[in-house]
């Protein structure tokens, strides 16, 4: 009754538990099969005439943080019917061939999701290539049936991040709709994403409205070629970046004229710069009328930069299109080197910037997704193996 009793709590219902050992650091469950039978691979008979047997160790998942392991009196069968000797029976919890049961290997799988690779072995004893065994084991197949099924998708957005920075790009594509990863690629190159794109059935392909993407011409390229009825959207929050960064370089330019002390204030306040006028405090507000005492240059780049944040508020693409026509007034007035560059920038991509008022699609999910990666790579010490880190980003999405 005892044995039972371990039988269920160990929760392996084509097992019996014949006994426990106890020792310092695991315990070792003696156990065999509840149906002591195979099935014949070549005719299906079904038999119990045994061929030979072993035993062999299993490690199971941990509990109370001691060691399991299975040691199971393992048979081989041979049949009556065709004289096939030396096969298995199979088990449910059990591969043919494994020295781990599956639910470890997802237990490991689960572990790996926020620690590093490394680290997971130490703690169970085991080398990296199991860890990553385990990992690809419990995630490929969720990931090759996430990723064949797109549906009826209609929108998808594509981001790009740094695997190794500067040196190696993978990209992210997205339905912000849905709020869904629908694949992780390992390279930007418009070949590369124009050979993975034509997978996809064509009347998926057909379907697809809007295509959301930052100012990186080769995406322009792919959904010109891929998908004949999407309409192309700058994302709003790459147009937020490209204004912060005229108003970054504006702001050096003006602080390497200025005296040390003058020159560390400004340096302090570059982060305040960038902060939304209505996010505010007073003592912040406070902080940048001084600065603009001290330079006119940066109250104008500061209110540039405002006045774009507040087109893409506005609603109604007429209201939007007369804005930015201000706007670019407004910057041809002043002169300034690094809002002339932007304005020239944003003048190139005016159509399909403008073609956010009609669907308000982003990449807003996608910068989300993006942080995360950020943070998964920083776990894992970087990893630089795109495929590893592919299988991180869907494991932490599931």
């Amino acid at each position: 009754m005892h044995n039972d009793h371990i039988t269920m709590l160990l929760d392996l219902p084509d097992l019996i538990i014949m006994d426990c050992v106890q020792q310092e650091d695991k315990y070792i469950f003696i156990v065999k099969a509840k149906d002591e039978s195979a099935i014949c691979p070549d005719c299906g008979t079904h038999t119990d005439k045994v061929h030979d047997r072993r035993w062999q160790n299993i490690k199971d998942q941990p509990i109370r943080d001691m060691k399991v392991i299975l040691r199971l009196d393992k048979k081989r069968y041979r049949c009556p019917n065709c004289s096939k000797r030396g096969f298995f029976q199979s088990y449910d919890n059990i591969d043919q061939y494994a020295r781990k049961t599956k639910r470890y290997e997802k237990y490991l799988a689960d572990q790996a999701i926020s620690r590093d690779y490394s680290r997971v072995a130490r703690e169970n004893n085991l080398s990296y290539t199991s860890i990553e065994n385990a990992v690809r084991k419990h995630i490929d197949p969720i990931i090759e049936s996430w990723t064949s099924q797109v549906g009826d998708l209609e929108v998808i957005s594509i981001d790009e991040f740094a695997v190794l920075k500067y040196h190696k790009y993978a990209v992210a594509i997205t339905d912000p709709k849905r709020k869904v990863i629908i694949d992780i690629l390992p390279t930007r190159k418009k070949e590369d994403l124009i050979a993975y794109f034509k997978k996809w059935p064509v009347e998926q392909l057909k379907k697809i409205k809007v295509f959301s993407m930052d100012m990186w011409k080769p995406y322009k390229a792919v959904a010109d070629s891929i998908f004949p009825n999407a309409e192309i959207v700058v994302d709003k929050f790459h147009l937020v970046a490209q204004m912060n960064k005229a108003l970054d370089e504006t702001r050096q330019q003006v602080q390497n004229q200025m005296d040390k002390s003058t020159r560390t204030k400004f340096y302090k306040s570059r982060m305040l710069m960038k902060k939304r006028g209505e996010d505010l405090t007073d003592k912040e507000h406070q902080r940048l009328l001084y600065l603009f005492e001290l330079s006119p240059t940066l109250e104008r780049v500061w209110e540039l930069k405002e006045e774009f944040r507040d087109f893409l508020q506005l609603e109604d693409i007429n209201e939007a299109t007369d804005a930015l026509r201000r706007w670019y007034q407004r910057v041809s007035e002043s002169k300034i080197t690094f809002f002339m560059k932007a304005k020239r920038t944003i003048k190139s991509w005016e159509e399909k910037i403008l073609n956010y008022f009609n669907n308000k699609v982003t990449n807003g999910f996608a910068e989300g997704i993006n942080n995360k990666i950020k943070l998964i790579k920083r776990i894992g010490y970087g990893v630089p193996n795109i495929k590893n880190l592919r299988r991180r980003i869907f494991h932490a999405m599931l």
